[in-house]
């Protein structure tokens, strides 16, 4: 009489199992991750942890608002950021956002010792923040116009500003754009008071991809991905500028030169051959 396999379900289970926890275990060592986080002007109280979402923060000054100062992220995932404000538009904390193919994962930091809601008319930005972008000139009192570079493939533009004040308001900027389009985008920073500040920021792409720019990025001692790529910083504008000098000089020169050759056919002694 042949016996049953009694055990070979139960072995076959627990080999599925097995095989279904290395799989998850792969895919989740497969998913990016928010290593370290850190802000000017704020402290995570704590430290950060990649596991941990929710978090206080304490404002080393809570009349100015913080700003990201460095990160690390590992494997191939995008952050960005921006300010939480209460019902009154009022500053509170910051959400970091790590987005990635296959979804996105939230980090919120609350301030422990927000300012006290103070009415001013200061309605302007200290800085203007985009993860693939770069602000020309720098940020200032004065300037309302200002060019914003991206590289030439990016299509999901996400713009954050920073208020000089902590209560002022400024909404972010989140668009979809085709690969071709430069608009101008406005910015309105609002002060407690009311008063509205419009900042313009017209959209140009410089001639380097999403990727090109990451791997800048990724370089020590990295500075801008727009260096080199102005066009007065191009060789061929040196050069046109260089051989529109090289002429005048030339010009200049031939022109003394001319002066110097021509003879005057009179002699100065000479009486006139008319008279009055």
């Amino acid at each position: 009489m042949r016996r049953k396999p009694i055990f070979i379900f139960p072995c076959v289970t627990v080999f599925i199992f097995v095989c279904l926890i290395q799989i998850c275990a792969f895919a989740q060592e497969d998913i990016p991750s928010l290593e370290a986080i850190s802000f000017k002007n704020a402290v995570v109280d704590g430290g950060f942890s990649s596991d941990v979402h929710e978090y206080s923060m304490t404002l080393e000054d809570n009349t100015k608002s913080p700003t990201l100062a460095s990160y690390a992220v590992r494997g191939e995932a995008d952050i960005f950021i921006n300010y939480l404000y209460d019902n009154a538009n009022h500053q509170e904390g910051i959400v970091a956002t790590l987005q990635f193919e296959t979804g996105s994962v939230i980090y919120h930091f609350l301030y422990r010792n927000p300012a006290p809601y103070d009415i001013n008319s200061n309605n302007r930005l200290s800085s203007v923040y985009c993860t693939y972008g770069v602000i020309m000139p720098a940020v200032n009192d004065s300037d309302t116009q200002y060019k914003l570079y991206i590289p030439s493939d990016l299509k999901q533009l996400k713009i954050t500003s920073v208020t000089q004040d902590i209560n002022a308001y400024c909404a972010p900027v989140d668009l979809v754009l085709n690969s071709d389009q430069t608009p101008q985008i406005t910015v309105s920073c609002v002060a407690s008071n009311g008063e509205i500040r419009n900042y313009f920021l017209k959209i140009k792409r410089v001639d380097k991809t999403v990727e090109q720019v990451k791997a800048e990025m990724a370089q020590p001692g990295y500075t801008s991905f727009v260096d080199g790529t102005l066009l007065y910083q191009k060789p061929e504008f040196l050069v046109v500028i260089s051989s529109c000098a090289a002429g005048i000089v030339i010009l200049v020169l031939l022109w003394r030169i001319t002066r110097k050759l021509i003879v005057n056919p009179y002699d100065k002694d000479e009486k006139s051959f008319y008279r009055d």
